[in-house]
């Protein structure tokens, strides 16, 4: 029984052997951080997605020449895998196991000549094992069948549009319908479409382009040969394309500005973007509700952008691209949110010198480097198969089974925006719409919270439909209420003389919104108005902006404020009231102005009082309207706003007793010395610190030497 029992383990043993025959496992460790970004563009680390199992190499297969420049790495259905080893103009086919079945430098075409690759660059296999290959030296495309048998070769296309054009195929695709994709270099104009036998069919989604007003001018300014030796505003060239399931092409593109890149990426548009998914007529239609779009890392301290150079489409719509800024893979999901980054540069197993393709072979990722000559062959993790399967539940609308899925995500990497959303996108569909606002929330996902919200209320207003009209009627009630009590108030005021109480110079100010000029001058000539109400308004106004800031709803604001500074509040709205304050008396105490200091501040601080009344109630409906009402919260905040500059402009006329022409003059004045005494200020401040940092060496100097 012994012997049976050993010999079994020596017979599983020596399987394992032979099925990893082509792959070197010498590694110790994984020599990267895994990393994703959150909402508001934070680096966090996660758990590891993929971790190297092993490499594959010329030694490891048998072959007696190493890859030399290798350009390409692909993978069939069969789960074959093929590589362009380009410097050494051959094909080598790996089977399932990595073990080397095919290794064609050489075929027979239709005519009996033996015929060899010059420097093959992409490959591409179809469902029915065709091989294609761009023959880039030689300037065409070679079809094999499954043996490696010759079955066509596509010449260089003949057209118009192609005249001049020295065609090089450097990446190839093809569709359900035999429909070929080819990047050539130095083209420009877009993706080469051919028809199955090679008839060129037209250019696809060529990169527009449009040069802004200063170009423009420039160009009109220019002679001829000016412009010849200028640099052209031309479209991008795309350097490498793969094709989904469904027949739309991937292209990737490394040519792009930086700065119209980043700024892209920023937006989330599609002016200037490394990767695109084509429509048959040419449309960039990859869809891009991330918080970024797909360009790699948002935050550069090095100032380089990420540049693609190759995409590979995994399952469910996720793809993931090659970086060769930092030889970095970034895997995306089918709606455009991040999943994880990995990998780096370096000479270990799992980092890169030069990659240049990548694939899927499964669930495991491929990554060809073109300096090292090898294949590094990344296994997904349990944290990485936890995304998938949440991402499979999700795509075939098992929606319960994809919430409590992406739990389980979170219960490895609670940072994880993407895992939060999914749980939410999950409740949306089963109509739990408080839940899904709760997790849309904590995944830092404004849209989706928007739409969970606005059927949250609706499931609201339909339970209270006869509470609503109610409350609106007590809050009708309520306003009129507190209006005629103060109405009642101000209305004593005016046959009443002497000091007035706080309650009476606070009301007064509802008086001024609506009666500006009576209201002014009735506070500067009867002091309907006092500094005690001034300071409460002062400080109402700075409350006002504190409220805002904390008390607005998500659904405007988009994000969580971890910490309120009343300094910030203060330096907001005390500091400019105070420096306005101060500007305007000392130049129109020059310009024979009648107020005093201290009635411009009082004017001014009375002006503030529609900002207030209008600017909480505004925080506070914010936190219950949907998408479609928010500019009714804006609007709400900008008449405060505005009716605020339109009071302290007539109050300052008022105050001082100013024709509409010279108060115009001395605000403009005024603003103007509001920077200069900014100015002046910050210098001084800057002169005291340095004062203080010579006499602080001073000191230590003394202390040291003594």
């Amino acid at each position: 029984m012994p012997k049976k029992k050993h010999l079994f383990l020596l017979i599983v043993l020596m399987m394992l052997l032979v099925q990893f025959r082509g792959v070197s496992t010498a590694y110790a460790y994984v020599p990267y951080e895994t990393y994703t970004y959150d909402a508001l563009g934070w680096y966090y680390l996660s758990p590891d997605a993929y971790e190297p199992k092993g490499i594959i190499q010329a030694s490891g297969l048998g072959l007696d020449t190493a890859l030399n420049s290798p350009g390409d790495i692909v993978t069939d259905e069969q789960g074959y895998i093929y590589i362009a080893d380009t410097g050494n103009s051959r094909i080598l086919v790996l089977d399932n196991n990595y073990q080397l079945i095919r290794n064609i430098s050489s075929f027979i075409d239709k005519d009996g000549v033996e015929q060899s690759f010059n420097q093959p660059g992409g490959i591409f296999v179809t469902a029915d094992g065709s091989l294609y290959v761009a023959d880039s030296k030689n300037g065409r495309i070679v079809i094999l069948d499954i043996e490696g048998n010759c079955k066509a070769i596509l010449q260089a296309p003949s057209s118009d549009v192609l005249h001049g054009l020295i065609y090089e195929p450097s990446a190839l695709a093809v569709d359900n319908y035999d429909r070929i994709y080819v990047i050539a270099k130095s083209t420009n104009m877009g993706v080469i479409s051919l028809e199955s036998d090679g008839t060129f069919a037209g250019f696809i989604g060529a990169e527009k382009t449009k040069g802004s007003f200063a170009d423009i001018l420039s160009n009109m300014l220019k002679t001829e040969a000016q412009k010849a030796r200028s640099k052209q505003n031309v479209p991008t060239e795309y350097n490498n394309i793969a094709i989904d399931k469904d027949g739309f092409p991937y292209v990737t593109s490394s040519a792009l500005g930086a700065k119209r890149q980043y700024s892209s990426m920023i937006n989330n548009d599609r002016s200037a973007t490394p990767i695109k998914k084509l429509n048959p007529s040419g449309v960039d239609v990859l869809r891009r509700n991330g918080a970024f779009g797909q360009a790699g890392d948002y935050r550069i301290n090095d100032g380089e952008v990420s540049k693609f150079i190759d995409v590979a489409i995994g399952e469910d719509g996720t793809f993931s691209v090659l970086d060769s800024t930092r030889n970095r893979i970034f895997t995306y999901d089918i709606t455009g949110n991040l999943l994880y980054v990995f990998g780096g540069s370096g000479t270990q197993v799992g980092v890169f010198q030069k990659p240049v393709a990548l694939c899927y072979h499964g669930s495991d990722i491929l990554v060809l480097d073109s300096n090292t000559g090898v294949v590094t062959v990344f296994s997904r993790t349990v944290y990485g198969d936890s995304i998938a399967l949440a991402l499979k539940y999700q795509n075939n609308r098992k929606y319960a089974e994809a919430a409590e899925q992406w739990k389980k995500v979170l219960e490895q990497n609670s940072n994880f925006d993407q895992a939060y959303s999914g749980v939410a996108a999950s409740y949306m569909r089963l109509e739990r719409y408080e839940d899904a606002m709760k997790n849309y929330k904590l995944g830092n996902n404004l849209k989706g919270y928007q739409k969970a919200y606005t059927e949250y209320r609706k499931e609201l207003m339909t339970d209270y439909f006869l509470l609503i009209p109610l409350g609106i009627v007590i809050l009708v009630f309520a306003l009129g209420y507190i209006s005629r009590r103060v109405k009642r108030v101000n209305d004593t005021g005016w046959t009443k003389h002497g000091k007035r109480t706080l309650k009476e110079e606070l009301c007064f100010s509802y008086y001024t919104m609506f009666h500006p000029f009576d209201g002014y001058y009735e506070l500067k000539r009867d002091n309907r108005g006092g500094m005690r109400g001034a300071i409460v308004i002062f400080a109402l106004a700075i409350f006002n902006y504190l409220f805002a800031k904390y008390a607005t709803g998500y659904m405007i604001k988009g994000y969580e404020w971890n910490k309120i500074s009343l300094y910030d509040a203060f330096m907001s709205v005390g500091f400019i009231v105070l420096l306005w304050t101060v500007a305007n008396w000392s130049l129109t105490t020059l310009m024979d102005g009648k107020g005093k200091m201290r009635d411009i501040f009082i004017a001014t601080c009375y002006s503030l009082m529609p900002m207030i009344l209008l600017g909480i109630p505004a925080t506070i409906l914010s936190n219950f309207v949907t998408s479609g009402e928010i500019q009714f919260i804006y609007f709400m905040n900008n008449l405060g706003l505005y009716w605020t500059v339109f009071l302290i402009f007539f109050g300052i006329l008022t105050t001082n007793e100013y024709s509409l022409g010279k108060n115009i003059v001395t605000t403009i004045l005024s603003l103007i010395g509001m920077g200069f005494i900014a100015f002046i200020g910050i210098l001084f401040i800057n002169v005291l610190n340095e004062m203080w940092e010579f006499g602080r060496t001073i000191i230590s100097e003394i202390v040291y030497r003594i």
